[in-house]
């Protein structure tokens, strides 16, 4: 059998050695899950390329897809590359305080994209009306379904030649620090990533994977949607989001039902799990056959994945099944694996000299846990740079860089910033880590260090204290600093979401737990309620917005504009403003 050089290869090789392969996908944790095998998949996607092509879309033009229906998303992001198309997935409307920060995100998007056509569902379309006079370069809005009928059910895209090389999707980025960039990955990008990724998770024609990821993003996209065909494993299953934050239970009882060998979700997951999920919520439930439980998109706290851990046991979890990564868009997907036999690893250091750029193991009860992100691929390379490019050695702390065929082409539209990425042909990932024999531990990134007369302290750690704090909602905590001419240094500020806004004593008890273990004491505390701080489309805490609201003394005063209360009644009550209302109001503690 050939490997495939591209998606749509792919997708038409497991369509044609898989024939009990495929998709399903579960709405409604009582309707019953539909299944789409691979070739069914190929057959409704060549379908809505044919429909792009009816439609006027040329190969090379870029088509937005807002579709928060799991199905229909699959066979458009296929068919748009049967079409030569370039897919731009977008995250569909999700906050109801912040409408009009999504219409300024999307209308950035579809205009740095250039897109031509947008689709979506019949929910969505009314409210995308206000984005067309911004974005000229988009000719419609479809509607998916009455889109596809516009051409026969056997239809196909003709003429097109779908190369290594082309441009596969753009994948925009989050936008935790800045406005989302075009991430450009080609088809050889996903291709090499995902097979050195199967290789890592000893993927065959037998495992099944289980996802409640969104499909808009590049672990649930490049992970669970082109890895199993890809990988022509036996398929995976998709969830909603919102089944996921409502019950935390679905997600494993679903993961023992199908027998599920692979699901991957970020660190706060696992904590919601272990806080929310009853007991006689899994009865009958055996997580014995899940091999692989990985752990990545945001910083890893070792006390959850323990906690996680040592909560199901009972149940069959194993330890070792988790699989702690480093990853990210402008690498495809994945960077680092762990050993699929290892156990959990984190070190313990020294966070006074941390901060001072050492990485020294320490035994002390105040020494900070890093955990263990593994390995880069083969044929990849990695390495840790101190401020003028060069490597360092072992347990230095720099910025981690990258190279090699998962590499992105560069940001779409954007030569200057693809300019500060791509040097030399190592990608500068504005991460900062250190290495250990070859083993990667991520610290934080470079923009959201604060820096105290010369000494670098990591958002992550101060936030992760607060935490701990009782009466503080774990997980939902921002640390960052703001330069102070009177002081002669940045003013460093935590942010905290708690469950008593006005229990004033709790700024003292935060302050006083930093203080003790990070010898460091903040400027001010601020105390928000539930919901209050701006996180992505994929529930990442947003420092750098946070700062920007702090500075305009808007921070937890997120009010809806007015103009908008007919569009915010129609969200409250549509299935797809899920994931971003549910961010904003969950945390794995209350």
């Amino acid at each position: 059998m050939q490997r495939p050089e591209t998606l749509t290869q792919a997708l038409d090789g497991a369509a044609d050695g898989r024939p009990e392969g495929g998709y399903s996908h579960l709405v409604q944790e009582k309707d019953p899950v539909k299944f789409f095998s691979y070739a069914e998949t190929a057959r409704r996607a060549r379908r809505f390329g044919a429909a792009l092509q009816a439609a006027g879309v040329r190969a090379g033009e870029r088509v937005g897809l807002i579709l928060p229906d799991s199905s229909e998303f699959v066979e458009a992001i296929f068919g748009a590359m049967y079409a030569g198309a370039i897919p731009v997935p977008v995250y569909p409307p999700m906050n109801l305080g912040q409408f009009e920060g999504y219409l300024a995100n999307t209308t950035h998007i579809l205009r740095q994209a250039g897109c031509a056509l947008v689709v979506t569902d019949g929910k969505v379309r009314p409210i995308l009306g206000k984005l067309m006079s911004n974005v000229p370069s988009v000719r419609a809005v479809e509607v998916y379904q009455s889109f596809v009928k516009q051409v026969d059910e056997r239809a196909a895209p003709i003429g097109v030649d779908v190369r290594p090389d082309d441009v596969a999707f753009l994948q925009f980025t989050s936008g935790s620090t800045s406005r989302p960039k075009g991430v450009t990955l080609t088809h050889a990008n996903l291709i090499a990533n995902i097979r050195a990724l199967g290789a890592g998770l000893h993927a065959d024609h037998e495992t099944i994977g289980l996802s409640w990821l969104p499909l808009y993003h590049d672990m649930g996209l490049i992970g669970f949607v082109f890895a199993p065909a890809v990988l022509q494993v036996r398929g995976v299953q998709f969830m909603s989001p919102l089944l996921f934050l409502k019950r935390p239970a679905l997600w494993l009882r679903q993961l023992s039902e199908r027998k599920a060998h692979v699901s991957f979700a970020p660190n706060f997951a696992y904590g919601l799990c272990t806080t929310r999920i009853k007991d006689h919520e899994l009865q009958g439930v055996d997580l014995s056959h899940l091999r692989v439980a990985g752990c990545g998109a945001e910083p890893i706290q070792y006390d959850t994945l323990r906690a996680f851990a040592d909560r199901f046991a009972a149940w069959g979890f194993k330890r070792t099944a988790f699989l702690a990564c480093y990853g990210m868009a402008e690498h495809s997907l994945a960077v680092t694996f762990v050993g699929l036999e290892e156990d959990l690893r984190a070190e313990a250091v020294d966070p006074e000299k941390l901060v001072r750029g050492e990485a020294a193991p320490s035994a002390a009860d105040d020494a900070l846990k890093v955990v263990c992100c593994g390995r880069a691929f083969p044929e990849h390379g990695l390495r840790i740079v101190d401020a003028e490019g060069q490597p360092v050695p072992d347990r230095r702390v720099g910025q981690i860089e990258l190279r090699g065929p998962s590499v992105m082409r560069g940001y779409w539209g954007d030569a200057e910033r693809t300019m500060q990425a791509l040097k030399d042909g190592w990608l500068a990932t504005g991460d900062l880590g250190y290495l250990v024999d070859g083993e990667l531990y991520v610290c934080g990134r470079i923009k959201d260090l604060i820096i105290i007369h010369g000494r670098n302290y990591y958002p992550q750690d101060l936030e992760w204290q607060a935490s701990q704090v009782e009466g503080v909602r774990r997980g939902n905590v921002v640390a960052f600093g703001v330069e102070d001419a009177s002081l002669g240094r940045e003013r460093v500020i935590v942010a905290a979401e708690v469950r008593t806004p006005h229990a004033d004593d709790l700024r003292d008890k935060i302050a006083a737990k930093i203080l003790e273990t990070l010898a460091l004491k903040p400027d001010e505390v601020v105390l928000l309620a539930p919901g209050s701080l701006p996180k992505t489309s994929s529930g990442k805490l947003q420092r750098h917005k946070t700062s920007e609201l702090y500075r305009d003394g808007q921070l937890g005063k997120g009010a809806v504009k007015a103009g908008t209360l007919d569009v915010i009644k129609h969200l409250a009550t549509s299935r797809w403003g899920y994931i971003r209302a549910a961010f904003g109001s969950r945390d794995a503690e209350d």
